[in-house]
């Protein structure tokens, strides 16, 4: 039986009480947010250096960051970082993600650093005055990275080897943290893990929320709506863009990424096992089996006069999983493929 030990780290913030076991330190939800109200732009939050953080403790639901580090991680050990950005669609996920926890790196000399941010209309409509590309959501990342800069050699880490990983609206942040009106140096490199993008801006959006909420789109509205009134709103928001991604930034514009390395992945069946994707798939061949595949491709964003092409390559590679290939490709592949054209600097996929 591994035995369980406190571990100390004085750093910058403050000091920090976390637990080792089995060669591991886990520092659990440290908070690096100012945020006197939901809504209120992205604050680093300033502590006494001397003040005790108990870090031992998961508090998922809070917007924090945790950090692993290998059990002989001291300052000045130099190990290279690892931050994490989760999913979630830019509606749900946090930074204690079981998925994504920090021991397999940690055991390979990494520390990793797990991110959280504000999601849905929190972290993600955009209020009168708000600068045209930036969201609260990510605005929360680059103070989570700011601490990471200043505090993160304290528990072993190497500041100037900074990595960050993004899955899915992870991927999409990590991108978005990489265009040259937000990069700041925080990071060395990217990997970006099928990125997915809205089609359209919140601009263009804004006036369906309107609807919607029934009020005006402005930070004081949203302040003083109930929870519920937030909560049905944006079900009835995210089920007219069912078909997309409701949230999240937007334009796409690769050519305005930084000169930053980055590794770009997507996997073919992306949503093979979706449940739309599955009912499609799983229908007898007929005319309304390829109508409702064509059409529902076409809404998702392919382009009419491509569908042809698309569909004829697709069945080469798997006829049986047409709808969930067209799914991956409208929503994953085409920004992956996207940037890899486009972006400025060295880039993989």
């Amino acid at each position: 039986m591994s035995t369980v030990s406190t571990v100390i780290v004085k750093a910058p913030a403050g000091i920090y009480q976390g637990l080792s076991h089995d060669g591991v330190n886990f520092f659990h939800s440290i908070d690096f947010l100012d945020l006197p109200t939901r809504f209120a732009p992205a604050q680093p939050a300033e502590f006494a250096p001397e003040q005790l953080f108990d870090a031992t403790v998961e508090r998922p639901h809070e917007i924090a960051l945790s950090i692993s580090t290998p059990d002989d991680a001291r300052p000045g050990s130099d190990h290279p970082v690892v931050v994490y950005i989760h999913g979630g669609r830019f509606e749900s996920g946090t930074h204690e993600d079981p998925r994504a926890e920090g021991t397999a790196n940690a055991r390979h000399g990494v520390v990793q650093v797990q991110l959280g941010y504000r999601v849905g209309f929190e972290g993600f409509v955009q209020f009168p005055g708000d600068e045209p590309h930036a969201y609260r959501g990510i605005d929360d990342c680059q103070v989570g990275l700011e601490w990471v800069q200043k505090n993160i050699e304290a528990f072993g880490g190497d500041p100037t080897n900074v990595t960050i990983i993004g899955q899915s609206a992870g991927a999409t942040t990590a991108l978005w943290l990489m265009r040259k009106d937000h990069y700041r140096g925080g990071f060395r490199r990217v990997i970006a893990i099928s990125p997915c993008y809205p089609r359209h801006s919140f601009a263009q959006r804004k006036g369906t929320l309107r609807a919607f909420f029934g009020k005006p789109i402005t930070r004081r509205s949203f302040e003083k709506a109930s929870p519920k009134r937030l909560k049905r709103t944006f079900k009835l928001f995210r089920t007219r863009y069912i078909l997309d991604m409701a949230l999240g930034p937007a334009p796409f514009q690769p050519e305005e990424l930084a000169d930053v390395p980055v590794l770009l992945a997507s996997t073919r069946d992306e949503f093979y096992h979706d449940i739309g994707g599955k009912w499609a798939d799983n229908l007898k061949d007929s005319f309304f089996k390829r109508w409702i595949i064509k059409k529902t491709s076409i809404l998702m964003g392919l382009r009419k006069e491509s569908y042809d092409l698309w569909k004829f390559a697709a069945d080469k590679i798997d006829p049986t999983r047409t709808m969930g290939r067209s799914i991956g490709d409208t929503q994953i592949r085409r920004w992956v493929a996207w940037a890899g054209d486009a972006a400025p600097g060295d880039t993989w996929m």
